[in-house]
């Protein structure tokens, strides 16, 4: 054996110690450190010809990395949408490492109890019925991918046609069309074959969910030969917009079209009892994805697909060299993924949903939006901003109050580099129907009151110093 590998087999146990004391004072420093610190860069590390070994890496990584890193996980991250880590997925995803399975999912194997049982979860949260099936992936986009892919399969079989086994050479491009669909289902779409042109339906006013009239329109309008695929969205990334969810499928039961719901962040409101009504008929989705990295607060990275043509799933992804035109119960998981290799990601998922349940996720969610309408309430307040949008779910969307013409988008990037100088918080940057905007997303289990108030201070102070700079 190679003598520093020997040593460091040796010395195994401290090493894991030593990272077990640094999780320890990273955990514990994260809600005083900066949100957003900044990397000031360093000089490339150049591979040695002999190692350092285990120890002398950890000591580098302390000293030039770890104190940059930044508090994405903490109770005041407000950018994008980043969940934090809930203490049983961090035991789960550390399991996960131990154990390093490469979840396949045979029959019989643990890797495979572990992820049926994830996605029983998952469908239990989301009121869904068993005929959901599907697999963990690594996040929106390649759950998006796998979604539009099983709709490629069932488009190209209105047409006779197998899509997997015969490409899409000579075969008339199915309709696309949504309302505003994230930036994941243009580059699936792409990936899928399709081309990047999805249809962009008008939205209703001052909103980001589609217009239903206008969708009604369009489906009467359109040639009924062509396959429609329709995105729904469980969850504007902007302003956190919701579709009506339940019109679009009463529309699919009468136009037949393929029905896929990106739920990436929103599609966890449905395990809070007083919202289901809202998704009362998602059930009449084709296909929906589901990030869990995000609201669910598992470790990055992780989403599941799921969807009602498990056969369309396994004829697309089967990596057998003449897969049968059927899947079975039996099927394994690596034939209904892009992946032969699969980590174990539905074990840091079990973990978490397993010890806080239906209850305690439907609590995240609602103290999660609870702080956007606070944050929403103090934004209606100040004479500095301007809100919007109506909060309906985690994510508020806000401007300055100054004339249009003064607000930019270097503006709001200024403000938002003071803010992330001043390090109590991080919020980015959106082009809100068309105008630059800030944008807020609170996805974090630990996020409380005094973090949000903390936050908007935060942002109000900075914005007032650009302003005063500016003007």
């Amino acid at each position: 054996m190679y003598p520093i590998l020997k040593e460091d087999l040796e010395k195994q146990e401290s090493i894991l110690q030593q990272t077990y004391e640094d999780a320890l004072a990273f955990l514990a420093k994260r809600s005083e450190q900066k949100v957003e610190p900044g990397f000031p860069g360093a000089p490339a590390s150049a591979l040695p010809a002999e190692g350092l070994g285990a120890e002398k890496v950890q000591d580098f990584f302390r000293k030039h990395y770890l104190p940059w890193v930044p508090a994405s996980s903490g109770s005041r991250y407000f950018g994008y949408v980043i969940g934090g880590v809930t203490p049983a997925a961090l035991a789960g995803d550390w399991y996960t490492s131990l154990i390093d399975q490469n979840a396949f999912g045979q029959p019989g194997s643990l890797d495979r109890q572990i992820e049926q049982e994830a996605l029983q979860f998952v469908r239990d949260l989301l009121g869904l019925p068993g005929s959901f099936q599907g697999a963990f992936v690594s996040g929106a986009t390649t759950s998006a991918f796998v979604a539009l892919t099983c709709a490629r399969q069932w488009a190209a079989a209105q047409k006779g046609h197998s899509a997997s086994e015969e490409g899409l050479y000579g075969l008339p491009r199915p309709d696309i069309a949504s309302g505003l669909t994230h930036g994941a289902n243009y580059k699936a779409a792409s990936m899928a074959g399709f081309g990047r042109n999805i249809h962009a339906l008008p939205l209703l006013p001052g909103r980001e969910a589609v217009d239903i009239q206008a969708l009604k329109d369009y489906l009467a309008s359109r040639d009924q030969s062509r396959p429609l695929i329709y995105i729904a969205n469980i969850g504007t990334a902007n302003s956190g917009d919701i579709d009506d969810l339940n019109a679009i499928a009463e529309l699919k039961e009468r136009y037949g079209f393929w029905l896929h719901a990106d739920g990436a962040f929103g599609g966890l409101m449905a395990c809070v009892p007083e919202w289901q009504d809202r998704f009362r008929l998602l059930s009449s989705a084709d296909s929906l994805t589901m990030d869990t990295h995000k609201w669910l607060n598992v470790p990055y990275d992780g989403a599941i697909v799921l969807t009602r043509h498990l056969h369309e799933q396994y004829q697309s992804f089967s990596n057998e060299l003449t897969p049968g035109p059927l899947a079975s119960e039996n099927t394994v998981h690596h034939h209904l993924t892009p992946e032969g290799s699969r980590r174990l990601r539905a074990l840091p998922a079990w973990f978490t949903m397993l010890a806080y349940g239906k209850a305690g996720y439907a609590d995240i969610c609602r103290r999660n939006v609870a702080m956007c309408r606070l944050y929403g309430e103090m934004i209606k307040n100040s004479d500095c901003f301007r809100l919007l949008n109506e909060v309906r779910s985690n994510v508020v969307a806000f401007t300055l109050n100054l004339s249009p013409e003064k607000i930019t988008e270097d503006l709001i990037k200024e403000i938002l580099g003071e803010v992330q100088k001043a390090g109590i918080t991080y919020s980015n940057y959106v082009p809100y129907l068309n105008k630059p905007a800030l944008r807020v997303c609170i996805t974090n289990w630990m996020t409380e009151e005094a973090d949000v108030i903390a936050a908007y201070r935060s942002m109000e102070e900075s914005a007032r110093q650009v302003i005063s700079r500016r003007f």
